[in-house]
């Protein structure tokens, strides 16, 4: 189903609890522009950066409110932290082809039905009819999915923190008339925090809905057996765990259809800069220092990344501020020096570096983080791929290492950095200390 085609997207509202006293923005200006854009070219865009960037901040302000933090209030090295990171991502790309749908639906409206060309103002008026669609009645339900869902996603982690206290969950439905029978049907289900059950059927389970779980103590518990829930017809989009997964609007979503990722990953990677980074920081050595990561930066090595700069921030007390890269496609290279530095030269356009690091004004290090599992036998591998993406390494053990070892490590380390382009490395042991740092140009001497 395409959402140009369909008057509703989402089921009619029975019963809205959850945002009534947040007042949206309906986008007009916005709006405004691109009916004079769209008229004027007479053909339509893919992206536009205002109406994206507005769209993504009006969604994430809902995940905030509901998960009850933000990227700043929460430690790096949390839960909270990754799976805020991932409610992030998906919110931009679902806005990403939440306005990727909206432009073609806008440019479809162009023409009349026997395919003439509109006047301006009768294709105002068509405009103004489908942005109410997009960005006032659909937006609503989304925004309310946004702080229902990111509430359950904050729960799930208190729920598996604090299993050792309360190993069941109980399910449980708001307990009126407006409930859905096949939500009704869960009402009571009792199953381990552990169990399989709730990949599939944690709340929400639809839109709008209202269901949740809660915590039950292992004291005079009964759980329900498996036989009574097995056929339950919950739509296939919600049967996730979101607290898990990151995920508000999965791939099911109608915007998706007909949509290609590669279009998503375009749009956000246009946006310029101040709108595709969250600004967080770490604390190291008594200062605060900023931390500015793109939406895109890639979730999965987030943690790890964050860890070694943790740790070097903690070394290299001259660093002033550094910016988690967007991990880019290599068909999209064209986008990627925005992110780096003025006349930086890539080693290869289809690697992604991880981070750049600022010392005071002047001096910039593109560099590469690993958190090398093992005691660094395989660093040799390791430094090669960041000679290809970088310039300068930052490689942290994972292991202890002894004497010997480490002394093999040292001996790799000289060898690459005279053998590639890299301009130094630097190796840290499994606690986070320096044990090596060699660079062909004199790093920034500290004040």
């Amino acid at each position: 189903m395409c959402p140009a085609t369909v008057s509703y997207l989402y089921p009619p509202v029975k019963s809205r609890i959850v945002a009534q006293s947040h007042e949206l923005p309906d986008f007009a200006e916005e709006i405004a522009r691109l009916c004079v854009t769209v008229y004027e070219q007479k053909k339509g865009v893919r992206h536009d950066t205002e109406l994206l960037s507005s769209t993504a901040k009006t969604l994430l302000n809902g995940v905030y409110i509901g998960y009850g933090k933000d990227l700043v209030s929460v430690d790096w090295d949390t839960p909270d932290y990754e799976t805020l990171t991932r409610l992030t991502q998906n919110v931009f790309s679902f806005s990403a082809a939440k306005n990727y749908q909206q432009l073609r639906t806008i440019t479809d409206a162009l023409r009349d039905e026997d395919g003439g060309l509109r006047t301006f103002q009768d294709f105002k008026e068509q405009v103004a009819t489908i942005n109410n669609k997009f960005n006032v009645t659909w937006l609503q339900t989304e925004y309310d999915t946004c702080i229902a869902t990111a509430t359950q996603s904050a729960r799930w982690q208190e729920f598996k923190a604090q299993q050792s206290l309360f190993p069941y969950l109980r399910y449980q439905t708001a307990g009126d008339d407006s409930v859905r029978s096949e939500h009704r049907l869960l009402n009571g289900i009792t199953k381990r925090v552990d169990d399989p059950f709730w990949r599939t059927y944690y709340p929400p389970n639809g839109w709008n809905c209202r269901c949740e779980a809660i915590q039950v103590p292992d004291d005079d518990v009964e759980e329900t057996p498996g036989t009574s829930y097995n056929t339950l017809p919950i739509d296939p989009m919600f049967r996730t765990n979101c607290g898990e997964t990151g995920l508000i609007f999965p791939k099911g979503h109608p915007y998706y259809t007909g949509v290609p990722s590669a279009e998503i990953r375009k749009a956000i990677a246009y946006l310029p800069p101040e709108n595709a980074y969250i600004d967080t920081y770490i604390q190291a050595g008594g200062r605060d220092v900023p931390i500015h990561q793109h939406v895109m930066h890639g979730v999965d090595e987030l943690r790890g990344n964050l860890e070694v700069l943790s740790d070097l921030l903690r070394i290299k007390d001259d660093i002033t501020e550094a910016s988690l890269l967007p991990e880019i496609h290599a068909k999209d290279s064209a986008l990627k020096p925005k992110f780096y530095p003025d006349g930086w030269q890539f080693h290869n356009t289809a690697k992604n570096a991880d981070a750049v690091l600022q010392f005071g004004k002047d001096t910039q290090w593109v560099t590469d983080f690993k958190r090398l599992e093992g005691n660094g036998k395989r660093i040799s591998a390791h430094l090669d791929n960041a000679a290809q993406q970088a310039d300068y390494a930052v490689v942290k053990l994972s292991a202890q290492t002894d004497t010997g070892t480490i002394g093999k490590i040292k001996a790799k380390a000289n060898y690459k950095l005279q053998e590639t382009q890299l301009k130094g490395i630097l190796i840290l042991d499994s606690e986070g200390n320096l044990i090596y740092e060699s660079c062909k140009i004199q790093p920034p001497a500290k004040k």
